[in-house]
């Protein structure tokens, strides 16, 4: 034995924990400097982070290190898929059905839009559609943290929250039907064809209701003690991210339909309305930080023309769906115009699902990345500081310092 072996080797390695405990701090320290500076959204200073340590620009954190580290990340996207399924009001959407139907024509008008586009860009018909499908989902976790940040409330701020949930619904939906067609291109078989989609949708969707109605079960126990009610829902969202993963589900679609039917079934109101606090904020400045980091810059040039054209024919279909039904939905078209705006953040939820396509159909993944990894990048630059501006103009967002 060496005669120093009590001394530590050199160099340390970084395991998984320094990884957290670095990101972490590096994320918050940026966005407090990004907001105190420059007057941006703090989530500009997490998202910088995670484009400077990431494989494409320093490459502190290679693939390898990244892949290490997606299990915080798919707890966080977890987390926050099951928040916005809370915000989820059925009752709301009876009492006020034009909202459903804003809602199902600006999706609709912004696939139809983008998918035009990619076409006339002579985009392959299933990488056009796939790309316009992930193209109609807005960034759950940019408008809560955003909504958190800024302490907003109000008509736009809780439509920008039903619109977002009601999207990524459309969104896997839609995506888990294009599967079919993949599957009819690359493999041919027809389990594949009408076995692979049905088993993510309705599998999802029941796995969301079984999960919905164990926890609902076990707050009866509990009662309405709010300490017990948060450790046992972040235990079990941690439980069901793991689940979907082991069932090869649609996570996305299982959180925030465990999030959605959690409210829907709570009839009694076992549930306390939690709020995640400082443990949510936790979990953002990592989910934004190791998404950034995931983003692969280099496929920017090549599909920067694609990128663009999908996030200007994306904003177009939002905004002229919003403005034709504002008035019946009970939204002046100023607020119309600013919920248009509110919508424009896209990433997160959108990368996992690109990686998942990818690792399913390889040799349809790289085509598809390259457009949709540029549309990410652009909308991360300018679609954060624009939602941003969109809620404190609406006159429902509240500066530091406000009360």
């Amino acid at each position: 034995m060496h005669d120093l072996f009590f001394l530590p080797s050199w160099p340390p390695s970084a395991g998984d924990l320094f990884w957290y405990g670095a990101l972490l701090l590096a994320g918050e320290i940026t966005g407090i400097a990004v907001h105190r500076w420059l007057r941006l959204p703090r989530l500009i200073g997490w998202v910088a982070v995670g484009l400077i340590v990431g494989p494409s620009v320093t490459g502190a954190l290679n693939q390898q290190t990244l892949a290490s580290l997606s299990g915080v990340l798919n707890v966080a996207i977890g987390m926050v898929l099951f928040e916005l399924g809370q915000r989820v009001d059925l009752s709301w959407l009876r009492r006020n059905p034009w909202l459903l139907g804003t809602s199902i024509l600006e999706s609709g008008l912004s696939f139809a839009a983008m998918f035009f586009v990619l076409r006339l860009l002579n985009t392959h018909p299933l990488v056009a559609a796939v790309a316009a499908a992930l193209g109609v989902t807005t960034a759950p976790a940019v408008v809560l943290a955003l909504v958190r940040d800024l302490r907003a409330q109000g008509q736009v701020t809780e439509r920008m929250l039903l619109f977002t949930a009601l999207n990524s619904i459309y969104t896997f939906i839609t995506v888990s039907i294009l599967l079919a067609s993949l599957a009819r291109e690359y493999r041919g078989d027809w389990i594949s064809i009408l076995g692979h989609p049905s088993y993510l949708v309705l599998g999802s969707l029941l796995f969301a209701a079984v999960f919905a109605s164990i926890t609902l079960r076990l707050l009866r126990l509990l009662g309405h003690r709010q300490e017990s009610q948060f450790i046992c829902v972040i235990g079990l969202v941690a439980v069901a991210v793991w689940g979907a993963i082991a069932l090869k589900l649609s996570v996305a679609l299982a959180l925030l339909g465990y999030g959605t039917m959690m409210r829907t079934f709570d009839t009694e109101r076992h549930f306390v309305s939690l709020n995640f606090g400082r443990v949510g904020r936790i979990f953002l400045v990592l989910l934004f930080v190791l998404t950034a980091a995931s983003l692969d810059l280099r496929l920017l040039p090549a599909g920067a023309l694609g990128g663009l054209a999908l996030v200007l024919a994306r904003f177009a279909g939002k905004s002229l769906g919003m403005f034709a039904l504002a008035r019946k939905s009970g939204l002046t078209l100023q607020k119309a115009w600013y919920l248009s705006i509110g919508l424009l953040p896209k990433a997160g939820v959108t990368i996992i699902l690109v990686h998942e396509v990818n690792a399913m159909y390889p040799q349809f993944g790289p085509a598809l990345a390259t457009i949709v990894v540029s549309s990410i990048v652009i909308l991360e630059l300018i679609g954060i500081p624009l939602a941003s501006y969109a809620l404190k103009k609406s006159g429902e967002a509240f500066e530091e310092g406000q009360t």
